[in-house]
């Protein structure tokens, strides 16, 4: 079994390795450094040595060096994997010492373990080495430290850029400290003692920055929250819960108020402390009110819109005065039948106020001819279901209005127009509507007809169920007439 003498001074990289290596058929013996591996090898030597560079006490340069110029170890392999030193000239440094491989970390396991195959190979075929041509200390040391220097500038290199990134993400944080609107501050987990306080909360409670830095936590709660601030900051000490709801807190002339905190727990200055958030609730809760209101107000806006709308299409049509609005409550008690929620009624509601929108584009004198209608009259109706949709598509509805205006006098079993939808073609609100308008059309009266009242509009109904009629539609119909006693509405 092949034996690998593995030298890292990181104890999981030497964890790690060891586990690729035994895994895969090796024997495998480590060191922490070079001293270590020189022993260890002098005691047992390996068929090939894997060493880091960066390491204490005796780095991976002077154990190569050490390794080649002694009798007993420069007939094994001498392989570098290391993460740290990756130029050109540390390879060079370390070929030129008598090193086999130079590998740079991190490499694929498959990688690695192709590359020590490759090694154990071709040292096998090679003859026997002889003494390696003595490096002067001279020149060795010189060759070393120019590899440390290199080292050494490209880590100066590394802070310096770090060291940006963090005044970068000072300044950041700083920013987003100081110009907060709201109030933050920094306190100690420990001693609860502010330490920093932005300047949101000295105009907010009142204390100038001074006051803040010296008082704690304690002194701007009531004496009823003390126990509870007490715990809170045990969870975010103990466990790293944060401090967050509602709070009661005093301002410097006396007010209470109550806040909603956000915190996070992080490192300020070598201390833990915890940065925390404070919003009024007060000023939240009217934002919130405003906001309701102003909701309130568009969507009374937009139903006197709707109603505005309604009424010029029956200043059209005085014989079928308060069709669109009875349509509009039948579909709605119908869709409630369903369990349509509210959002999806008051699409429904405004649907049936619009269906029959389209019949702004039909002379009024069809719409008000007491006689019966020609057949070119009768297409001139028909078109009002398109008309309703070329008008409404223009508005942005959040529900399918301009859809269900064009699919209202669609029929389940396709008889219907102007498409001949069939089914699950057909928009359910559209379904609904086919229903409501049947039953408010036959039930009231009409130019060209007397009222037929509502049992001849129900069994009409009863008789399409299924054909021309969504057959859940019709029995909620149905059952909201005959068994819950709802009326035609007036």
């Amino acid at each position: 079994m092949t034996h690998v003498l593995i030298v890292e001074d990181q104890e999981e990289s030497r964890y790690l390795l060891r586990a690729l290596l035994e895994g895969n058929g090796y024997r495998v013996t480590t060191a922490g450094n070079g001293l270590e591996a020189l022993a260890a090898a002098r005691r047992e030597p390996p068929d090939v040595i894997v060493s880091d560079v960066l390491m204490p006490k005796m780095d991976g340069f002077a154990l190569c060096r050490a390794w080649t110029q002694e009798s007993t170890l420069r007939g094994i392999p001498f392989v570098f994997y290391s993460a740290t030193y990756t130029d050109p000239e540390d390879e060079r440094l370390a070929l030129a010492l008598g090193a086999v491989r130079y590998l740079v970390k991190p490499l694929e396991a498959e990688a690695f373990l192709a590359e020590l195959k490759t090694v154990l190979q071709e040292w096998a075929a090679r003859p026997a080495p002889g003494p390696a041509a003595p490096l002067e200390d001279s020149a060795f040391y010189a060759l070393h430290d120019a590899a440390l220097a290199r080292k050494l500038e490209r880590k100066i290199r590394q802070l310096e850029s770090a060291n940006r990134r963090l005044g970068q993400s000072e300044q950041n944080y700083r920013q987003l400290f100081e110009a907060n609107p709201h109030p933050m501050w920094v306190f100690d987990l420990e001693t609860l003692a502010y330490l920093a306080v932005n300047d949101a909360a000295i105009a907010h409670y009142g204390y100038s920055r001074e006051e803040f830095l010296s008082m704690t936590l304690a002194d701007l709660r009531p004496a009823e929250e003390l126990p509870r601030l007490l715990q809170s900051v045990d969870r975010v000490r103990d466990q790293g819960i944060p401090q967050s709801g509602i709070w009661r807190h005093r301002k410097k002339d006396g007010t209470l108020i109550d806040v909603e905190l956000i915190s996070h727990v992080f490192d300020f200055g070598g201390r833990r402390a915890n940065t925390v958030l404070a919003q009024d609730v007060t000023e939240r809760l009217r934002v919130e009110e405003q906001n309701r209101r102003y909701v309130e107000q568009l969507k009374t806006a937009f139903m006197s819109a709707v109603e505005v709308a309604t009424t010029l299409i029956e200043m059209r049509d005085p014989y079928t005065a308060g069709h669109e609005r009875r349509v509009a409550r039948i579909a709605s008690a119908i869709g409630a039948e369903l369990g349509w929620d509210e959002r999806r009624l008051e699409g429904l509601q405004v649907a049936g106020h619009l269906h029959d929108a389209g019949k702004i584009c039909v002379p009024a004198e069809i719409l008000s001819n007491p006689g019966k209608l020609s057949a070119i009259q009768f297409q001139l109706i028909q078109g009002h279901a398109q008309a309703g949709y070329d008008v409404l598509k223009t508005v942005t509805f959040p529900w399918p209005v301009a859809e269900v205006a064009l699919q209202h006098h669609e029929r389940m079993d396709g008889s219907g127009y102007p498409q001949g939808l069939k089914g699950e073609a057909i928009l359910p609100e559209a379904r609904i509507l086919a229903v409501a308008d049947v039953v408010e059309a036959m039930a009231s009266h009409r130019p060209y007809r007397a009222a037929l009242g509502i049992e001849a509009a129900l069994a009409e109904i009863e008789r399409g169920r299924g054909t021309a009629y969504d057959p859940v539609v019709a029995d909620a119909c149905l059952t909201l007439f005959r068994n819950k006693g709802y009326k035609l509405p007036e």
